[in-house]
């Protein structure tokens, strides 16, 4: 059963759906079968589809007549369809010309005969309509009234025959205003003052213009005319070549987003040229953030003095030095519901290890920059984060960072690349720094190179690292969060007032997990347990699920150090489910970061060279003394010092000696001299010939007994004469 449409949308209405402008062609059993003018396809829409866009208000219908007569209502006004797209002047003009109009409606319908004679200056109806139309609209001084003897100034009104033609066309477009407006604009040469050749020239220049290699216009000009072909034909119309006056006044009609395309490429026209974004992207504090590294366009000094030295690479150290001149890197995280800064820091490089460190600081508590730098306000509190968005940058793009925020139970989403729409906030934040804050502070370098002619940077620093990071942390803190903010869902508040909506809306913050912070946001060390407990970084722990984990034995163990709190630790070993939870044993560190307990520890072991010397000094003293005095230790010019390692081995000589017995199958006999001499003795336990010395003797039998006979063996071999050393057959 065919469905009855609801709606009437005869054929070559026009429907404005998603965007697209689709002409109806065929009313079918389906549905509508449409065409798109931008592409040309051919398809069909549901009558479910069309008219449940209806009601919605999602699609317009503009019927065939309401086409036609939009189409001869542009084509009459230059493409203009209301007043508003008129000038102020120009639509005050089309005020009084209304009037008029208005006034000519009322005097017909009471009755008054109008005709283009008696609306002229000296007609019988003209003074009644000007009258009439004072009424209407008195601003525009219709009447022209003399006052002190001098005309006042009104509204120029025209003859009867201009005046008729404003009513009658005023009405044929349906009394839609802008037609009473001047067309003078629309006057002028309707032929081409060009013929097609040079047009076609014209376009040759201006689209090898638009070249991202940025040519001049007048250079492209003077070589396109030596090589731009022409024939006969053309030559014999027009001679000459536009003038570079024409092609420049061309060049100046093209769209400002064109060019900068054509010119400056796609990604710097999307950058520069692209349409913002009016999305509001968070609601909750922490609910998603923003973070970014940016190279600060200052220098920054010990004291000023330029230095330079030859530095190894590899062992150049990585912390920044006091008197080294160098740009810094500022990394900040930013909380995009209520655009307070959560973190802030800045390093040599923008690395793995810093964007970590950003972490850690965005979840702690920075009361300790407060008070270190004399900050008046209170900083934004920890806040366990969610929605993390970051660049492409080597920095947060990185298996470790990823590694970490996952761990902590944050969703990583990274933005496209050259897309600053996409982190358009913190991106602003880094704008904001600059000119609020650097560019009043000695040793700023401009926004780009060479933009400070008159002005050396260098040997203009002055400030330290630590000054620089003291005047960026008292303007996040004191100043940036109680100014007025004009992005999109602020409205005007201050980054601290929506803090203060937010908690009350949405409720209050989730709080950050130490646990977490240590185990995946902190340093590892690989370390051995004692019975002391552990060193990481030189700096002792230990707890009674320590000494369990090792139980009572050297454990290899992995250290999780939260390198802004001391006080725990977390340990890890392999094939150990159970992560001890660890204390620190030196309650000295409890109040120190990781940096600060290092540095104590350095500055004590590297105070007063000379004195560590002295003491060195009375130590070895000491050692002497005591170690003469033992009497433990002989002369060690007595030869006799030395000997008592090759006695001991001697005398392990002779215990490594083993005795050599014969087999149970003979016994011991006496050879004879005579036996010896006659070359029979007796050989191996076995009864085999034996060479013995230099002579190789048997063993004689006795046939009638059936047993061997005794003899005397001399043996001469290499280990000496030996006798007594008797074999014999066993009886």
């Amino acid at each position: 059963m065919t469905s009855q449409p609801l709606y009437n949308i005869p054929r070559g209405s026009i429907l404005q759906l998603d965007g697209r402008e689709l002409t109806v062609s065929d009313r079918e059993e389906s549905g509508y079968a449409v065409e798109c003018k931008e592409t040309g396809e051919c398809f069909t829409l549901s009558l479910e589809r069309v008219e449940t866009a209806i009601r919605n208000r999602d699609c317009e219908v503009i019927k065939p007549a309401a086409v036609e007569k939009r189409k001869a209502l542009l084509e009459y006004t230059g493409g203009l369809e209301c007043v508003e797209q008129l000038s102020e002047d120009d639509q005050r003009i089309v005020q009084a010309r209304l009037a008029l109009v208005i006034a000519q409606d009322e005097l017909r319908a009471e009755g008054v005969k109008l005709t283009q004679r008696s609306m002229n200056k000296s007609g019988t109806h003209r003074r009644l309509l000007l009258s009439r139309a004072e009424e209407i609209a008195p601003g525009h001084n219709f009447l022209g009234t003399r006052r002190g003897g001098k005309l006042a100034s009104g509204f120029d009104v025209p003859q009867g025959r201009t005046l008729a033609s404003y009513r009658d066309v005023y009405h044929r477009f349906e009394q839609n205003p802008v037609v009473l407006a001047d067309r003078d604009r629309m006057k002028g040469r309707r032929e081409p003052r060009l013929c097609e050749w040079q047009e076609r020239f014209i376009d040759y220049v201006l689209n090898r213009w638009h070249d991202p290699r940025q040519p001049k216009l007048a250079s492209v000009f003077r070589l396109a005319t030596k090589v731009f072909h022409r024939s006969p034909r053309e030559m014999a119309q027009e001679i000459n070549f536009p003038s570079i006056t024409t092609v420049r006044t061309r060049a100046k009609a093209i769209s400002d987003v064109v060019a900068v395309l054509g010119r400056g490429g796609t990604r710097h026209g999307t950058n520069t040229k692209g349409a913002g974004s009016t999305d509001v992207r968070a609601l909750a504090f922490g609910e998603k953030f923003e973070w970014d590294q940016c190279l600060l366009s200052i220098f920054t000094s010990g004291d000023g003095v330029v230095r330079a030295e030859v530095i190894n690479p590899k062992e150049a150290p990585q912390e920044l030095a006091d008197n080294e001149i160098r740009r810094c890197w500022l990394h900040v995280i930013l909380d995009v519901a209520t655009r307070e800064v959560l973190g802030w820091i800045i390093s040599e490089t923008a690395d793995a290890d810093h964007s970590k460190a950003l972490l850690r600081m965005a979840t702690r508590d920075k009361t300790k920059e407060k008070v270190r730098y004399g900050c008046k306000q209170d900083p934004a509190p920890p806040v366990r984060l969610g929605l993390a968005l970051a660049d492409n940058g080597t920095a947060t793009r990185n298996a470790e960072v990823y590694a970490s925020q996952l761990g902590m139970g944050m969703t990583v989403m990274t933005a496209r690349a050259y897309q600053p729409m996409d982190k358009q906030f913190v991106e602003r934040l880094f704008g904001t720094t600059q000119w609020d804050v650097l560019n009043f502070q000695p040793g700023y370098t401009g926004s780009r190179p060479g933009e400070l002619t008159g002005y050396d940077p260098k040997a203009s620093a002055e400030l330290s690292h630590d000054q620089l990071y003291g005047t960026i942390t008292r303007y996040f803190v004191d100043e940036y969060p109680f100014r007025p903010h004009r992005g999109t869902g602020m409205f005007g508040a201050t980054p601290r007032q929506k803090r203060e909506e937010a908690l009350r809306r949405y409720g209050p913050i989730e709080a950050p997990s130490q646990r977490s912070r240590c185990l995946h946001l902190g340093e590892k060390v690989q370390a051995t347990t004692t019975s002391e407990g552990v060193r990481a970084f030189n700096i002792p722990f230990n707890s009674t699920a320590l000494q369990n984990l090792a139980a009572g034995t050297e454990k290899e163990v992995t250290v999780h150090l939260d390198p802004d709190d001391l006080r725990e630790v977390y340990v890890t070993a392999e094939g150990v489910k159970k992560v001890a939870k660890t204390r620190l044993s030196m309650t000295i560190f409890k109040d120190q970061s990781l940096e600060e307990a290092i540095e104590i520890m350095e500055n004590a072991t590297a105070s007063n060279p000379s004195l560590r010397v002295l003491h060195e000094e009375n130590l070895s003293e000491a050692m002497q003394r005591r170690a003469t005095e033992s009497g433990f230790f002989p002369d060690s010019r007595d030869p006799l010092s030395y000997q008592k390692i090759e006695q001991l081995r001697r005398r392990a000589d002779k215990l490594h000696q083993v005795e050599a017995r014969p087999p149970r199958l003979h016994r011991r006999h006496r050879c004879s001299r005579a036996a010896h001499e006659q070359g029979a003795h007796v050989g191996c336990g076995a009864g085999t010939p034996r060479r013995c010395g230099t002579v190789q003797t048997a063993v004689p039998i006795d046939a009638s007994q059936g047993k061997r006979t005794s003899a005397t063996v001399r043996r001469t071999d290499g280990c000496g004469p030996r006798e007594g050393v008797h074999f014999g057959a066993r009886p």
